[in-house]
């Protein structure tokens, strides 16, 4: 522990709570403000469930669409087309 010297100029009777109050000072503030500042957290921290949106019964029956191959263009005639003089 690289920062164990500071307990020889406070004491751990007063460091610890004094550190740990501000840990329990800093997350009630985070917490405070996620719940004023957000719809969606409040409902979330009582516990009511989320309405979710139900899958269109269409959508179910159709089937995905099957992609084709395409046809491979002729490398000759790609070579056959290009320049080859230099500008």
């Amino acid at each position: 522990m690289n920062q164990g010297k500071i307990w020889l100029v406070v004491k751990p009777t007063v460091g610890l709570p004094l550190f740990l109050g501000g840990v329990t000072v800093i997350a009630l503030a985070v917490h405070t403000a996620i719940l004023t500042s957000t719809a969606w957290y409040p409902a979330y921290y009582s516990g009511k469930a989320a309405v979710s949106a139900a899958m269109p019964k269409t959508a179910a029956a159709t089937p995905a669409p099957v992609a084709t191959a395409a046809a491979p263009a002729d490398a000759s005639t790609l070579v056959a087309k290009a320049t080859t003089a230099k500008p």
